[in-house]
């Protein structure tokens, strides 16, 4: 019912108003990859594409209309050729941003949108401008992060009050999220572009203490927008800024599901609790440096699952002329607090990710990406378990991507 009516509404949005920009993004890619299915296909991989593969990994629509002087209509709808779901949305709401006087100005958003915690993702449709792939932190933000509720916040301009600060504050409350934490004990931190849709469904490795009847007796999939419990989530978030080029931004997010509560197909509710601050800084116009520190927990059932969970990234991105370079160091872990013997958790890997891309024209871009993902997973012993028998928990994952980037404004 809700994607009958959000298309119905996204085809009104673009004919409704003509102050409005609508922005689209196609973008095909050539894999070279690890052998490994990926887990979108239940492998073991934590790529996104199998090996030696053409797909369309983007094509976005993105839309911004103008109501009235103080209200804007927002909506990104999204296609994919892999996953389960390949056309939908990954957001859609409206925004209050009142013409006033004041230095201190009010801002409210209503509806199903990003918390904007990322320094990455800056891009339209929440894509990132220096990477094909997300950082680990972000492609799980991507995956299991969505608030479907009401954000609202005040902001200040240093400009407006001649000060070298800006700053703004902001609090929401939110449904769905409940299942947010599933990957990360599960599958463990990936590293791609892909966003859950609405009403998305994420598969990961069947793992036997998971999915048994004597086990924990749950799918190999997760529905990261989900209302189990029906109790409200919350987050806050400070971002201070100096001049343009330097900021920061802090966030706490809390889901406050219920952990004991689980629906007929077995779906629980997860109890997720993080802090994320993130730092950009602009050393010029062509120099930029920005990273992100994530910390937080999760907790399933009467401690089934009981995991905490430390992400970190730094990238650095110099552009000159046509020519953009970038690289990225990642960082994650996760780490099994819980007693649960058939179900292992733990998890840590690094990453490193090199990009060009060379603009050909303002609408053509051609980017080359290398990447390499390594680390262990306890639950791969499962399925990797070597020929004397002895259980392998590692991963060595190579990915080499060519990417053709087309975008009508």
């Amino acid at each position: 019912m809700f994607k009958r009516c959000a298309v119905v509404y996204f085809l009104a949005l673009i004919s409704f108003n003509a102050v409005s920009d609508t922005q689209v993004l196609l973008r095909g890619n050539v894999i070279s990859a690890d052998n490994a299915d990926s887990f979108q296909t239940s492998g073991a991989s934590h790529q996104r594409f199998d090996n030696k593969t053409f797909a369309l990994s983007q094509a976005v629509i993105a839309f911004n209309g103008i109501i009235t002087d103080d209200w804007q209509l927002n909506a990104v709808a999204n296609g994919y050729s892999d996953g389960d779901q390949k056309l939908g949305f990954s957001q859609l709401y409206t925004q209050y941003r009142p013409l006033t006087p004041s230095t201190i100005k009010p801002e409210v958003k209503l509806g199903f949108f990003y918390p904007a915690i990322s320094a990455e993702n800056t891009d339209m449709g929440w894509l990132s401008p220096h990477f094909l792939s997300n950082s680990a932190i972000n492609s799980w933000i991507g995956e299991e992060l969505r608030t479907f509720g009401v954000e609202a916040s005040l902001r200040q301009s240093g400009r407006q009050v001649r000060s070298n600060w800006s700053w703004k504050v902001s609090g929401s409350l939110f449904k769905g999220n409940d299942t947010t934490g599933t990957l990360l004990s599960w599958r463990g931190f990936a590293l791609h572009d892909r966003q859950s849709l609405h009403d998305d469904r994420v598969k990961f490795l069947p793992i036997p203490g998971v999915v048994s009847e004597d086990g924990i007796d749950a799918p190999a999939w997760t529905e990261p927008f989900r209302e189990i419990d029906t109790k409200t989530g919350y987050y806050a978030g400070v971002h201070v800024a100096h001049k343009r080029s330097s900021e920061l931004r802090y966030y706490y997010f809390d889901n406050r599901a219920d952990p004991l509560i689980f629906d007929p197909d077995k779906i629980y509710a997860w109890r997720t609790r993080f802090h994320s601050l993130t730092l950009r800084h602009m050393k010029s116009r062509q120099f930029t440096v920005f990273g992100q520190v994530l910390l937080g927990d999760t907790l399933m059932g009467e401690n089934v699952v009981k995991n905490d969970f430390h992400a970190a990234y730094i990238a650095a991105t110099y552009s000159h002329n046509k020519h953009l370079v970038s690289a990225r160091l990642d960082w994650y872990q996760v780490i099994d607090r819980d007693n649960t013997l058939d179900d292992p958790n733990s998890s840590r890997g690094e990453a490193i990710t090199v990009n060009y891309t060379f603009e050909m024209t303002p609408q053509i871009a051609l980017s080359a990406e290398w990447q390499i993902n390594r680390g262990t997973q306890e639950n791969l012993r499962f399925f990797n378990a070597t020929s004397n028998a002895i259980p392998d928990e590692t991963f060595h994952e190579n990915l080499l991507q060519l990417a053709l980037t087309y975008r009508i404004n």
